[in-house]
């Protein structure tokens, strides 16, 4: 069993970066170093601790993210490893709201890439605190210098380069340690390092680096800059704690190097992640709310002597292990053997045994204390994003946020009686990664896949077709297309039938007009002198709301229409509710129909972020789509050639995006999207559509 660690023996660290840029490696060369395994494995022959899944091992790219962790000194460092490919962002992302501090992969010779300046940009939004590892020092062409002054000139980077590399390419071998001013050099296997004076030829460099990390140390407090400013010399402890404070607001990034492969430079990424990056922060203050009550919040407080809150943030489903939920601690401690309330689905959770992970080997944890990262298992319906905690102190926590999905198919069953093995395959995926969704669309009759990317969801498919023996059939989706009106309008109709016995009547007399786009349905009772009894008000509002389902144009739904009934008669035996919802449908539909019609299409906020040599294409693909440029960003503190387009655009122009943007930019661009509102669509566009509505009704009709 793991040794217990208190909370400010902990470290929480994200690994992230653009792929290829040797993330996993790097995770497998820290473990090796610290003992956790017993030979390094590689991508190539499919043996890395963190990628143990079958896609991961046939695709050589982290597709999930994974948790282990090294012991060094008195330390536990928890450390995530993140997916470096666009479609599984939302992996970084929930790790990166886990983690207390980013460690920033960088490739030695292709430096700073479009998903670097992506994350980076996450990471300045959020405040992370962030160290660079400048990886693959041993590879043709690797430039220390040159990595950095790429990160300060894209990125506006103010850094603290903590080591310089003992030569680059085929002649790295190690890194000088600019605090303590010494030589690491990996002997052996890599495990253990020689210490050693610095060689003549970069002794020169180091003391330069030095005064530079003194007077950069220096600015972390008044009290340093002042013994600073005095010609006072800052000692080895003080010029840590300066950089350390800094690293921890954000205002400053240390910069070291190493090769993961060669596992040269590991130990010292390890030293450097103990001696500066944060413990979880005692005090921090999360907003959560109070149970199914959104608008009353709660400041749930990092305390270690306060009732239990954790959060989940992964879900993993092994087909015989079961559920795993990785859950961090944010106040008080998690004990085995306990009860705990999931105040996000209302329900109480046994827990049984506590894990830590490395890769998918389970290591067993007497506890978890505040600010710490463990593993439940087989608790029956918690899920990603659900808050636990003490049954007496309830509260909600949403302090991850995934991004919304960009990319989805139409799915299904290809052969019929298989619908309900594939749903609970595809649920089951969702509950897994939030950023899946998976349903049936009543508003275009399809059960929908969405997620953040083509390989994303044909991952899932692949899987579903070779571990169930279920196949499906893929489309791109209906658009959820509605229906309002333009102006104002009258209709009355009266419903009146005998058929022997008591009969039907149910007379009523409406007015429609516009709403306000997004105001949905208003209905005003207008009724004076009993002209309609109360009692039928109700089957008059049931007929108007069943009217909505079907527009006059292509039977889509209706929205963002008022309507009045002001008039209408009744009669004392024939007259029921039905009568009346009956009269109402039938006078909405001819209302509508002298109302100005028109359909209205789904509208996205879209967010592009591409290198500037792209953006005329972008903005000009943009515009063919019908869509609407809002602005474009750039980096404020850097010469940075990314750039972010913001735009509007239909969603029927957008189902395929994904594909477009990496075709047209090579694969050196990404996205992300979201609902914005309902526009109004007519001419050519509408008659299109109308067409193909009309096809789809009379296809089902006919099936």
């Amino acid at each position: 069993m793991l040794r217990e660690y208190k909370t400010g023996e902990i470290r929480n660290v994200a690994i992230i970066g653009h792929g290829g840029t040797g993330k996993s490696t790097l995770l497998e060369s820290m473990l090796f170093v610290s003992n956790q395994v017993e030979k390094m494995g590689s991508v190539d022959s499919g043996t890395l601790v963190s990628d143990y899944e079958d896609d991961e091992k046939e695709r050589k790219i982290s597709i999930k993210t994974s948790l282990a962790f090294v012991e060094f000194d008195d330390v536990k460092i928890n450390i995530i490893d993140t997916p470096g490919t666009a479609d599984f962002v939302g992996e970084a992302h929930a790790a990166l709201q886990t983690a207390d501090t980013a460690i920033l992969v960088v490739d030695s010779v292709d430096g700073v890439q479009i998903e670097t300046e992506k994350a980076w940009r996450y990471l300045e939004e959020h405040n992370i605190p962030r160290i660079v590892f400048v990886n693959k020092m041993d590879k043709e062409r690797a430039n220390y210098e040159n990595v950095i002054d790429n990160l300060k000139t894209k990125l506006g980077v103010k850094v603290a380069s903590l080591c310089i590399p003992n030569g680059e390419g085929e002649t790295f071998k190690g890194v000088v340690d600019i605090i303590q001013m010494k030589l690491y050099t990996p002997k052996g296997d890599g495990r253990d390092v020689t210490i050693s004076e610095i060689p003549a030829e970069l002794k020169e460099l180091a003391e330069l680096e030095r005064l530079n990390l003194i007077e950069l140390g220096a600015e972390g407090t008044d009290e340093l800059i002042e013994k600073f400013l005095a010609g006072e010399t800052l000692t080895e402890e003080e010029i840590r704690l300066g950089i350390r404070v800094q690293l921890t607001a954000g205002k400053l990034t240390p910069i070291i190097c190493g090769s993961a492969t060669k596992i040269k430079g590991i130990k010292n990424l390890i030293r450097v992640i103990k001696n500066y990056t944060p413990p979880p922060q005692i005090g921090k203050s999360y907003k959560g709310h109070e149970p199914f009550h959104p608008e009353k919040p709660v400041a749930v407080v990092m305390d270690e002597t306060g009732p239990l809150r954790a959060v989940v943030w992964k879900t993993a489903i092994d087909q015989y292990a079961g559920r795993f939920n990785y859950v961090k601690v944010i106040a008080g401690t998690m004990n085995p053997e306990t009860e705990v309330f999931n105040t996000t689905k209302n329900i109480r959770e046994r827990i049984a045994k506590i894990y830590t992970m490395v890769g998918h080997k389970q290591v067993e944890m007497s506890r978890i204390c505040t600010g710490d990262i463990g593993v439940l298992v087989k608790l029956d319906k918690t899920t990603t994003l659900d808050t636990l905690c003490d049954p007496k102190n309830p509260v909600v926590l949403p302090i991850i946020e995934l991004p919304q999905p960009v990319f989805s198919y139409a799915v299904e069953a290809a052969k019929r009686g298989e619908e309900d093995k594939i749903g609970q395959f595809l649920n089951k995926m969702a509950e897994e990664n939030p950023t899946i969704k998976y349903g049936f669309n009543p508003s275009t009759s399809e059960s929908v896949l969405s997620g953040m990317g083509e390989m994303q969801l044909n991952i899932i498919l692949k899987n579903l077709k070779e571990k169930l023996k279920l196949d499906v059939t893929t489309k791109i989706p209906r658009v959820a297309y509605k229906e309002t009106i333009t102006k104002k309008a009258e209709a009355q109709y009266k419903h009146k039938k005998q058929s022997g016995g008591h009969g039907q009547y149910g007379e009523v007399h409406i007015r429609i007009k516009p709403l306000e786009r997004g105001k949905g349905f208003e209905f005003v009772d207008s009724i004076v002198g009993g002209v309609v009894p109360k009692q039928y008000i109700p089957g008059v509002e049931k007929g108007l709301r069943e009217g909505l389902e079907e527009g006059v144009l292509a039977k889509f739904y209706v929205e963002d229409v008022w309507v009045e009934l002001f008039y209408g008669s009744y009669h004392d035996v024939d007259s029921s509710e039905m009568a009346f919802k009956i009269a109402a449908r039938t006078a909405f539909k001819m209302a509508m129909e002298q109302a100005g019609p028109q359909i209205l299409e789904p509208v996205m906020n879209v967010k592009i972020m591409a290198d500037k040599e792209f953006m005329g294409d972008i903005m000009s693909d943009i515009t063919s789509r019908r869509g609407r440029v809002l602005g474009m960003d750039s980096n404020d503190n850097a010469v940075s050639t990314m750039q972010i387009v913001k735009a509007q655009v239909p969603q029927a122009e957008m189902l395929r995006y994904s594909t477009d943007l990496r075709a047209m930019t090579s694969g050196k661009a990404t996205f992300e999207m979201n609902f914005s509102h309902y526009d109004p669509i007519s001419g050519r566009d509408a008659d299109k559509i109308i067409e193909e509505r009309k096809k789809f009704l009379e296809d089902e009709a006919n099936k």
